[in-house]
């Protein structure tokens, strides 16, 4: 992976900005001017397919499927960027977030870092990497 594109973020005005989080207007500020997503460079094509034709891997007793990023960004970055959104989520859409921690099987789980994602992983971080695991809908991905 060779990245270029470099956001640096600055984790204490991410921090005030998501305390004011009142509509999905300030979500779209804080993409522009927190971590300035218009500016994120696409991946590849060849990178987006040799990311997708990795095989299943069984860890820890699981099946892990690969996956991808559209945007070439550092895993730290997309990381970040993505548990963001999900707390965005949750505090703007607090019923759809309680609708959604009720049907569990709709989501599987993912790293970032590794690339991969799985539906049966019970623990909250990486098997390979050791990261945080972020919460996938299953409907991105079938």
């Amino acid at each position: 992976m060779n990245i270029k594109f470099v956001v640096k973020i600055d984790t204490n005005k991410l921090d005030r900005d998501l305390k004011k989080v009142s509509c999905w207007e300030d979500w779209d500020k804080i993409e522009e001017e927190v971590f300035h997503s218009d500016e994120w460079p696409r991946t590849s094509m060849d990178r987006l397919e040799e990311d997708l034709e990795r095989p299943v891997q069984i860890i820890e007793g699981c099946e892990w499927e690969s996956t991808t990023a559209s945007y070439d960004v550092s895993p730290e970055i997309m990381h970040l960027y993505e548990k963001t959104r999900q707390k965005v989520f949750s505090i703007l859409e607090p019923e759809a977030d309680e609708e959604n921690k009720q049907h569990p099987e709709l989501y599987g789980k993912r790293c970032i870092y590794c690339r991969i994602w799985t539906r049966d992983f019970s623990k909250k971080n990486c098997p390979k990497c050791s990261n945080e695991l972020l919460k996938l809908p299953l409907n991105e991905w079938d």
